[in-house]
């Protein structure tokens, strides 16, 4: 009887050892998922900053363009926030286009030539540098027109992103047109 009673008792050690055993294997599951989740969040968040540093960098541009002449007017300010705004389908709120504009200027003493090829860093691909000189060139055209100024800012960033002369020409006949 007693041993009877002794491997019942061994039975329910089996059981307890078998729930626990799922038991960690459900914790360790839930701790997998929660790395996945946490992991695919980090990437998001990467992925976010990366889109805000290319942005910051078309409004870096626009606004080196915009101050090549030594002003910086409102309009030329509004512009540039409502073009970098519809260009991103208003995913950056006016306030974050303005504080980028007004990161870029703190930068802007290191001077347009190397301005121009930290941004071209920033910016690898040729559509991304194309709309950038498209925005850039949109906010030359305010005030009178692209000036002297103006025009070799825009030239400097052509040369850093790789393009001719003619290619800018291009790109500046359509943000007039």
């Amino acid at each position: 009887m007693a041993e009877v009673k002794r491997l019942g008792s061994l039975g329910n050690v089996a059981a307890v050892q078998e729930a626990l055993s799922q038991a960690e294997a459900y914790k360790e599951m839930l701790e997998r998922e929660a790395a996945a989740k946490a992991e695919a969040e980090a990437q998001h968040a990467a992925a976010e900053a990366h889109i805000g540093s290319q942005i910051g960098a078309l409004v870096e541009a626009a606004y080196l363009v915009a101050s090549a002449d030594g002003r910086y007017t409102s309009s030329e300010s509004e512009r540039l926030v409502d073009r970098v705004g519809a260009l991103t389908e208003n995913k950056f709120a006016a306030d974050q286009l303005a504080a980028m504009a007004n990161e870029a200027q703190g930068r802007a003493s290191e001077g347009i030539d190397a301005r121009a090829h930290a941004i071209a860093e920033i910016l690898p691909d040729p559509e991304l540098r194309r709309a950038t000189l498209l925005v850039a060139s949109a906010v030359a055209w305010l005030d009178g027109g692209v000036g002297q100024k103006e025009g070799l800012a825009l030239q400097s960033l052509a040369r850093a992103f790789g393009f001719s002369i003619d290619e800018l020409h291009k790109i500046m006949s359509k943000a007039h047109g």
